[in-house]
Formats: structure tokens, C-alpha cells, sequence
């Protein structure tokens, strides 16, 4: 509550009807105070607590299973949309994203940080046929295996609620909430979309980043973006095992592993202290320019991670 109405730092001060800024992208003139400008005159920001966020989870969810004979086998996969307000609210764990609109709650309503539109998960144990008969040291050796393994797959988490919902932009001074917007209710200025981000991509490119471009004549960009996903999730590990039984409650398990056994690697944004995700709009001299000048912000992320692990254990029950 008691927010500066939109565009109030342009007309003339309530206190001393003077314009202390004559446009947008004018730096103010001295003096100017910007808590004279909200409807409340003595008070700064008023916190009035309520229940106006909402959120919705709809999804289609299959299982298939088997649980008998020599395999045996769970799958799942969820096919999900995660709608709801971007509140900044994180008192519940991870928050839901920034609120980039102070004065209507209903503008802020996008996908949330946490969706996944596709989640896959799968479990097995093969017991592996005995192909030796008659020769017992062949056969204790042969017969017997087991592999057992799981598999995970999971779409990429959107790009824009878990950028600060900005792409983690960068304007000059003059495009910031107050002196582009009029009001300091803004927590930053949103870049505009001038084509569909998603469209004509490479391979491992995940936004188009010529797409974004700075507001034009005092407006905000456009505060809730097309579904932009990053990186998906992928993982499968395997284990091959045997138990040696030598004595009666005696006997000795040999177990071959493999993590991550298909050597899959996994791309991520904003790692290793990577700007992969961040747009800038300033040029060397601090003026505004209309491309993104951060040459390491091309939607392609820039550091991967994942390898593949080999383990082997030996284990000894009686």
C-alpha cells in the first residue's frame, strides 16, 4: 500500500508543485523526494498482509508396473502445468517468482519456478537367465546376475520467473523504475519482446536473446513472457550384481555400478560465475543501446556438468 502511482515523478512535486523530472530518462533535479509523491505523505511503504495470491497444479499422471517373473518394473511420468501469481513469497521454500507488477496482482500470473512440464521415472531388476547347466563352477560363476537400474528424465524449469523475472537485465541508469516509469513501486523495468523468444533456435539454445529490447516512451516491457524453458534433466544409473554363496549363511556379493553409466552431460545456466542468462543493454559508456550487448548471453548456457562414475564393491554376509 501507499505506493507512487504510476508516472507520478513526472507531474509537479504535491508539496512544491515543482517537476523535478521532465521526462522519462531524465536524471531528477536536485532536491527531489521521491516519498513526497505517494498518496500517504507522511509514511513510506504501509504492509498491509492479505490472501490475494492463487496458484493452480493441473496434471496427467500414468503408471505402468510389473511385479512378478524375471522383471520387474515401475514407470511413471507426469505431464503437468504449475499456474499461479509470482509473489516473491519464499516463507514456503522456493519462491514463486518476483512480483514485476505492484498494482495488480492478477497481472503477475504466469507459469511458477518450480514447473516441470514433463517428469519421467523409471525402476527395474532383471534377474538374467542361467545359461550353464552341468558344470557347477561354470555355473556359479554365469548363473544368477542380476541388473537393476533407474532412468530419470525431467523438462527444464522456466527461464523467466527464475531470472528475477528480467533475465537478470542490465539498463543504464536513466531506464531504471523511477526515472523511466515515474514511480519507484517497480522493482526493475522489464525488457521488451519484439518477436517469440522460442522461435528459430540452434541446437542447445534455449532463448533467442535478439528478441529483447528496452521499453520505448516511458512504458514497462512486457511483464509475463512466452514459457521459455531451460535445460532439461537427464540421468540413468546401473548396477550389475551376484551373491557367491560358499557356506551355509555365508556368502559374498559382487556388485558393478555405474552412475550416470551413459556419460550424459547436463547444460546449465548461470554456473561456474557464468553471466549466461543476463541481459545487457548498456554499452561501455553506460548509453542505452537496442541490442543485447553481453556476448556470453546467447541462450546457449555455458557450462555442463556430468560424468559418468564406475564403482565396484565387494560385500561379505554371514
Amino acid at each position: 500500500m501507499n505506493l507512487v502511482p504510476l508516472g507520478a515523478f513526472f507531474a509537479p512535486n504535491p508539496k512544491d508543485g515543482k517537476i523535478y523530472i521532465q521526462a522519462p530518462g531524465d536524471t531528477p533535479a536536485s532536491g527531489f523526494n521521491a516519498n513526497d509523491y505517494r498518496p500517504l505523505i507522511n509514511y513510506t511503504d504501509i504492509t498491509l498482509v492479505g490472501h490475494g495470491s492463487y496458484s493452480n497444479y493441473n496434471a496427467f499422471i500414468a503408471t505402468w508396473q510389473k511385479q512378478s517373473g524375471r522383471m520387474t518394473f515401475t514407470t511413471n511420468y507426469t505431464f503437468s502445468k504449475v499456474l499461479g501469481v509470482r509473489d516473491n513469497e519464499t516463507d514456503n521454500g522456493q519462491g514463486a517468482g518476483n512480483t514485476m507488477n505492484p498494482y495488480n496482482v492478477r497481472a503477475n500470473y504466469g507459469v511458477l519456478t518450480w514447473d516441470h512440464t514433463h517428469i519421467f521415472n523409471a525402476a527395474y531388476v532383471v534377474n538374467m537367465p542361467s545359461p550353464v547347466h552341468g558344470n557347477k563352477f561354470l555355473g556359479g560363476v554365469a548363473n544368477g546376475w542380476v541388473v537393476s537400474g533407474i532412468t530419470q528424465w525431467q523438462s527444464g524449469a522456466p527461464i523467466q520467473p527464475n531470472t528475477a523475472g528480467t533475465l537478470n537485465v542490465n539498463f543504464p541508469s536513466s531506464l531504471q523504475p523511477q526515472d523511466w516509469l515515474g514511480t519507484n513501486a517497480f522493482l526493475a523495468t522489464e525488457p521488451k519482446l519484439i518477436c517469440d523468444p522460442r522461435n528459430g533456435l540452434h541446437s542447445n539454445q534455449f532463448f533467442n536473446p535478439a528478441c529483447f529490447a528496452p521499453p520505448t516512451n516511458g512504458q514497462n516491457g512486457d511483464v509475463i513472457w512466452p514459457y521459455i524453458k531451460g535445460p532439461a534433466f537427464f540421468n540413468s544409473d546401473l548396477a550389475v550384481y551376484k551373491d557367491f554363496v560358499f557356506k551355509e549363511h555365508h556368502k559374498v556379493q559382487l556388485r558393478f555400478s555405474a552412475f550416470n553409466f551413459l556419460n550424459h552431460p547436463l547444460w546449465q545456466f548461470g554456473t561456474a560465475g557464468n553471466v549466461d542468462q543476463q541481459l545487457n543493454f548498456a554499452n561501455s559508456s553506460g548509453a542505452l543501446t537496442q541490442t543485447n550487448q553481453n556476448a556470453l548471453t546467447t541462450g546457449s548456457p555455458l557450462f555442463k556438468t556430468g560424468r559418468r562414475v564406475i564403482e565396484f564393491a565387494a560385500k561379505y554376509n554371514f
